[in-house]
């Protein structure tokens, strides 16, 4: 059988395709965030040619909503953070009302906590203090909305203390809602002392390490409050004091690490072996939330990138070729 050769059409997508990425790294801050991109042919070709749909952010693919995307085969390939959101699709829990038949192609590397944060002169030890004393706080937290996957997490712990931002509003507190947990607002707060709490994730921006330096103190999560999350498919974690020697002890917590490249069950062995071929020949050119990108430990369960779903078939098969696994 004769080699089938690309043809012109096929040329102009590559094409589109090579300047797209050549131009977003030159133009990335005067560009936005999401990426729908979709390679497809006409409906009569779909048997010969099936689609490829790859979607990142935008109002469907952004937060908690790309797992659903990709469970429900609108979309094929997605890049989410934390890995927990997958998980809890996969076990179709918390946010998720049914289980989606999710798959991993790897998960890149986004070492993370969730920290519960507060000013030492409160001298409270657990927010189950707060709700007892009906502290009102100023807190400095991340932007509201469920599809938030940092808000719904926060939320989510503050709820199995009995707690809620309205509550907190209602004993006279208040809310400082940040777009980025080192937003020069939040720093400049914690700083002056006008906030007498930080909730978030996003540890390594550095904002915790202004906190630990201006008075503040990092909560432990209470056992019975890590079991819940633990339920739906969070992880236990402590944020350690090797890592930030202001803390006076390692504090229990939940695990919010992680960049999971996911697909669908549907997707076909081969193309999965594909994509994670691409995954491997473009490493360094792939950018995380580390110092580079290490495929051996990007298909396997690691602290900074938990897996919490099961690699796809094909992948798997890729990552044992390789010796990976």
């Amino acid at each position: 059988m004769a080699q089938q050769r690309p043809n012109s059409r096929m040329k102009r997508v590559k094409a589109m395709l090579e300047i797209a990425a050549g131009v977003y790294p030159e133009r990335m801050l005067k560009l936005g965030v999401g990426l729908d991109i979709n390679i497809h042919s006409s409906k009569e070709e779909d048997n010969i040619f099936p689609p490829l749909r790859f979607g990142v952010h935008g109002e469907l693919m952004g937060g908690m909503k790309a797992p659903i995307e990709v469970g429900k085969r609108r979309v094929d390939v997605s890049h989410v953070n934390p890995s927990v959101i997958a998980t809890m699709a996969y076990r179709g829990k918390g946010y998720y009302k049914e289980a989606l038949p999710l798959r991993a192609l790897a998960c890149f590397p986004s070492w993370d906590r969730i920290a519960i944060v507060v000013s030492s002169d409160l001298g409270v030890r657990s927010l189950c203090e707060v709700v007892e004393n009906k502290i009102p706080l100023k807190v400095s937290t991340r932007t509201s909305g469920i599809d938030n996957s940092t808000a719904y997490a926060i939320t989510t712990i503050m709820s199995l203390y009995g707690l809620t931002f309205t509550k907190i509003k209602r004993w006279g507190g208040k809310v400082d809602e940040c777009a980025h947990p080192s937003s020069p607002k939040r720093i400049e707060s914690i700083r002056a002392r006008t906030v007498d709490a930080v909730f978030d994730e996003g540890l390594s921006t550095k904002w915790l390490e202004a906190a630990l330096e201006n008075g503040y103190d990092v909560l432990h999560l209470d056992e019975d409050v890590i079991a819940g999350m633990e339920e739906l498919g969070f992880k236990r974690s402590v944020i350690p004091k090797r890592r930030f020697p202001g803390m006076k002890e390692d504090a229990r917590t939940v695990d919010f690490s992680g960049w999971p490249v996911i697909t669908h069950k549907w997707l076909s062995d081969d193309m999965a072996y594909s994509l994670c071929q691409a995954i491997y020949r473009r490493r360094r050119d792939i950018p995380v939330d580390a110092p580079r990108l290490n495929v051996r430990q990007a298909c396997r369960d690691t602290d900074a990138g938990p897996l919490g779903i099961p690699l796809h078939p094909g992948a798997q098969r890729f990552y044992e070729d390789m010796g990976f696994l």
